[in-house]
């Protein structure tokens, strides 16, 4: 028996709920993009940061990544929408008191905290909701248009930054400004949400799922954590330290990547609809380890700086990988409920390795140099590889079967 035919996800064919949805992710996208594009000159203008207390802000920013699988868990009985609700309304409410109620570092970092718990407890709710919309043979389709929205919005929330503190508006506007106009955004996408059916659970909702099933996803999930740790820290560190690039071309290097995504996201869910999971789980693989040896052999050649722009777009584009594996853990599920304590458990084994390769990869760096930190990352590559290989959804091995 073949598969069904997926046919072309359009605004027409999208339900009312799905396309409330995204509207909801396009509303988050929007203060994404003001909050991400903004923060660092905040902490620097607002409250004279330096490099040290920036680098100690992750571990407060990060942890609650590190714990989403237990608040996703401790809430899941409210429902997916209600939960994704109350997440953006801890997302929006941290980023009203980043703008109007941190008179100190420590009430700050209160606020950041509090935004961080909704921002992470969303990541896997989304993936789940997205999921439970979708109809069976456009789940690929339907996370990479959602990913295209959101980046797209991400974009346009830059975009205000630029305008409004690089502009015309420059005088006239504040933080507090930038962080209000994310917040009610933020609110924007909660109110979006509670106009989405309830969706239909069958059976008792599981509150925490480690099982042995799907343990190629979490081990999936913790190698991300090291690989991600690559393009989003060591990268663009490379292209600070050996080549000397200063913050504007890194913002218009992002814009670039970001625009490409958007076409590319959508592109990259057909093609997992349409191959299967496994197979673009190990397509990435030779991928990476060119990208690696592109970016360790780079400070040998004159022109070196254009071969990290080249992998930087390309490692960008791979990042929406973490949609795939979305997908194949909603396909291996023994029970639906299992979907976002699951996901919500990849986000935690994700950021255990994620706060760990940092301290490492910083370590070889200082030590040995550039190249060997992006040479022994391949090694993980490799171990990546060796379960992406066992991905197998098992109604594509009964498909291919028949």
């Amino acid at each position: 028996m073949s598969k069904p035919i997926a046919t072309p996800l359009r605004l027409r064919t999208m339900s009312r709920d799905l396309l409330i949805f995204a509207l909801a992710v396009a509303g988050l996208g929007i203060a994404t993009g003001i909050h991400e594009t903004s923060f660092n000159n905040y902490l620097s203008d607002v409250f004279s940061m330096g490099t040290s207390a920036r680098g100690f802000l992750e571990f407060p920013r990060e942890l609650p990544g590190l714990l989403a699988v237990f608040f996703a868990g401790a809430l899941i009985s409210l429902g997916l929408i209600r939960v994704a609700a109350l997440s953006l309304a801890l997302l929006g409410l941290g980023l009203f008191g980043l703008g109007f109620l941190s008179t100190s570092v420590p009430t700050m970092v209160v606020w950041l905290i509090i935004w961080s718990i909704g921002n992470h407890l969303f990541m896997p709710l989304e993936g789940s909701i997205a999921v439970s919309l979708a109809k069976e043979n456009s789940i690929g389709e339907v996370l990479g248009k959602l990913g295209s929205i959101r980046l797209a919005t991400t974009i346009l929330g830059a975009g205000i930054i630029w305008l409004g503190f690089g502009n015309f508006l420059q005088e006239n506007l504040s933080y507090r400004h930038t962080y209000l106009a994310a917040a009610v955004i933020a609110i924007g996408s909660v109110i979006a949400l509670m106009h989405i059916r309830p969706l239909p659970t069958k059976g008792k909702q599981t509150k925490l799922v480690w099982r042995k099933d799907y343990k190629i996803y979490y081990w999936l999930s913790l190698l991300w954590g090291v690989r991600k740790q690559i393009f989003i820290t060591f990268a663009p560190w490379l292209l600070v330290q050996s080549f000397d690039q200063p913050a504007s071309i890194i913002a218009q290097l992002w814009i670039v990547t970001s625009i490409i995504g958007v076409f590319f996201r959508p592109f990259l869910g057909k093609l997992s609809d349409t191959f299967g999971e496994r197979a673009l789980l190990l397509g990435e693989i030779p991928i990476t380890i060119g990208l690696f040896l592109g970016y360790a052999f780079s400070p040998f050649f004159e022109y070196g700086v254009y071969i990290v722009f080249v992998c930087f777009v390309i490692d960008s584009q791979l990042s929406a990988l973490t949609m795939v594996r979305t997908s194949y853990v909603s396909k291996i599920l023994e029970n639906e409920n299992d979907l976002a304590p699951t996901l919500a458990m990849g986000v935690s084994l994700d950021h255990v390795s994620a706060m760990i390769m940092p301290i490492f990869g910083g370590f070889l760096w200082a030590t040995f140099g550039s190249p060997t930190l992006f040479l022994s990352a391949i090694v993980f590559i490799l171990i990546n590889g060796f379960f992406a290989n066992q991905a197998v959804v098992p109604k594509d091995v009964e498909s291919a079967a028949a």
